[in-house]
Formats: C-alpha cells, structure tokens, sequence
C-alpha cells in the first residue's frame, strides 16, 4: 500500500535506546558521595586537558595529575579512553540541555523567522564545541550527540519532529504557508540539523561565519513559505 502523500511517515526504531547509552559506558556508576565526587574530578580534568592542551595530552597520567586521582580510581570507574570522554560529552549535553529548555521559554512570542536564527546559532555553538574537543568522536557518535533528544527516554525521529519542530509550527501557523507542515518540519528539525553537522566536520571555519546562519535561516524559511505544486 502507498503512503499517503498528505502525511510524512517515519522509519525509525522506537526501541531504539536513549542517547546516553549509545555512548561508551563507565565500567560502573559512582554510589557514595565521595566517589561521585571522584568521577566528577576525573570528568573535569578530562575537560579541561581537551579544552586547553588537545586530545592527544589525554593520557591517563595527565588526567591523574589534573584530577588528583590515582591511575588505579581512573580505571576502577572508567576503563578506556573514549569512556572518560563520553563522561565529559555527557556533562556539557546535560548543562546545554538546560539552557536549551531556558532559551526556549526566552524565545516566546518572537516571529518564527528569529525563532529560527536564535535556535540555528544555539545548534552550531553546540555543535562547534563539541566537536573542538574530539573531532573523531563527535564524528562516531554524532547520532547520539543531539542535544534536542538528549533528554528523549527512546527518542525516535518522529517523536522528536511530533513534539517540538512540528508544533513551533503550528504555532506560527500565521507565518507559514505550506500544503506539507509535517514535510517542513522534518526538513527543518532532521535536514537542516544534519546539515550543521557535516558543516562543522567539514568546513568549521565557514561554519562559524555569519553567511552559514543566514543561509540556514533562508533556506528553513523557503522550507515554510513554499506551497506544493497542486
């Protein structure tokens, strides 16, 4: 049976798990206070040796003389490398999260097109940064670094389209005009997203530029004021 061209149908898993957990896992979760405390130290030092020194200064030894922790506290919590990282990418999405929800109520009653500016600069900011600490990891799991579904229990595509792209627009519905609104809104919460993603891997100098956010911005607007060919 043929979709229905009126409706856009999704193919991805539900069963799919959550964001975090596509990332390299500790070897186990701190309990007591004090061991939380450990790995937080141990995720800040990581932080700051990717920050200010690069990937390559990220040896255990350098991280034990940041952190203050022995070897053997690094490895009883995380077991390689790519864990201590997914420990700092998970830090930085869950602080960004925040803000996101906080921006979000900023954002009320603005024109869509500023809407879309301010969430377009917030995405590449994020997508820049994550990818200035390790451009190959950012790379590996750039499925699960989505700071819109970072929160998401089994975030799926649709769901994510369904419960925010979709009804941003159906709240601006006054300023957009388009026979497909499900269409503009997968292209706008999947395309342009993906977009700003090869962006920043590939050219992350231009992506910094103001003519990237204003293209992306034309670009999600034509996605929103174009009527299909009857």
């Amino acid at each position: 049976m043929s979709p229905d061209s009126s409706h856009l149908h999704f193919m991805d898993a539900t069963s799919a798990p959550s964001p975090k957990h596509q990332l390299p896992q500790p070897r186990k979760q701190p309990v007591q206070a004090r061991s939380r405390a450990l790995v937080d130290a141990i995720a800040e030092a990581c932080l700051r040796i990717l920050e200010k020194e690069g990937e390559d200064a990220l040896t255990v030894n350098r991280i034990a003389e940041v952190s203050g922790a022995t070897v053997g506290s690094i490895y009883q919590y995380f077991p390689h490398k790519e864990s201590m990282i997914a420990a700092v990418y998970e830090r930085i999405l869950d602080q960004e999260s925040s803000q996101l929800y906080e921006m979000r109520e900023q954002l009320k009653g603005l024109p869509l097109q500023a809407i879309l500016r301010q969430v377009f600069a917030n995405m590449i900011r994020v997508e820049l940064r994550l990818h200035g600490l390790s451009q190959g990891f950012h790379m590996r799991y750039s499925t699960a670094l989505h700071l819109g579904q970072w929160h998401a229990p089994r975030g799926s595509t649709q769901e994510f389209i369904n419960t925010t792209w979709l009804p941003l627009l159906q709240m601006h519905a006054s300023e957009v005009q388009t026979d497909t609104p499900e269409l503009a809104a997968y292209l706008l919460g999947k395309g342009l997203r993906e977009i700003i993603h090869s962006a920043v891997q590939d050219v992350p100098e231009l992506a910094r530029g103001d003519a990237f956010l204003d293209m992306l911005v034309a670009m999600a607007m034509s996605c929103v004021q174009t009527k299909t060919r009857p």
